[in-house]
C-alpha cells in the first residue's frame, strides 16, 4: 500500500485536527515591533501540560507503527524543517489496519493540534536531514495514555 503526502488543509484533515499556520488567524493586529494573529481561538487541553522536543530522524518513509492518546489533544509544531505526518481518525483497529489513513505535510513554522484518539506515526522528515518538532500534550501522557498499533502491512509514503 502507498500513501501520497498532501498539503495539510481543513478539507483533508478537518475531521481529526486543527491547523495553526503563521499569519492565517482571524484577528490580525500589528504594532511597530510585533504582529499578532489568533490561529486557534480555543485550545482544549486539560490540566498541566508537558512540552517536549522531538527529533525525527531521516529514514525510509515506511509506516508500520502508530500511536494514540485518548485523554489528550496533541500539538505538534515543525521547528526547523518540513515534516510528513501520517494520521488516522479515532477508531479501534480492524483486521490489522486503520481506515482513513492519510499523509500530510507539516511545514516549518506551522503547527497542528491532533484531536484526542487520533492515530499518528512518528513524523518523517520531508528532506534528507533530521527535523525537530515541539510537542505539547497533557502531563504524564507518555506514562498513562499511550496506545500503540502495528499495521499488518506497512505503508510506503510518497511525496
Amino acid at each position: 500500500m502507498q500513501l501520497h503526502a498532501r498539503e495539510l488543509a481543513f478539507e483533508n484533515c478537518g475531521d481529526i485536527c486543527a491547523q495553526a499556520a503563521p499569519g492565517k488567524g482571524p484577528s490580525p493586529s500589528s504594532e511597530e515591533d510585533f504582529s499578532w494573529a489568533t490561529v486557534i481561538p480555543e485550545l482544549d487541553m486539560p490540566g498541566k501540560l508537558c512540552v517536549g522536543s522531538l527529533e525525527c530522524k531521516a529514514r525510509p518513509m515506511r509506516l508500520a507503527k502508530l500511536e494514540r492518546h485518548l485523554k489528550s489533544a496533541e500539538l505538534l509544531s515543525a521547528v526547523d524543517g518540513d515534516a510528513i505526518l501520517c494520521l488516522a481518525p479515532p477508531q479501534e483497529p480492524a483486521r490489522g489496519s486503520l481506515s482513513g489513513l492519510r499523509a500530510v505535510y507539516l511545514r516549518r513554522g506551522s503547527s497542528v493540534v491532533l484531536h484526542p484518539g487520533v492515530w499518528h506515526g512518528i513524523p518523517f522528515p520531508a528532506g534528507s536531514a533530521n527535523v525537530r518538532l515541539m510537542v505539547v500534550f497533557r502531563a504524564l501522557t507518555g506514562e498513562d495514555d499511550l496506545d500503540f498499533f502495528e499495521l499488518e502491512e506497512a505503508v510506503d509514503i510518497r511525496m
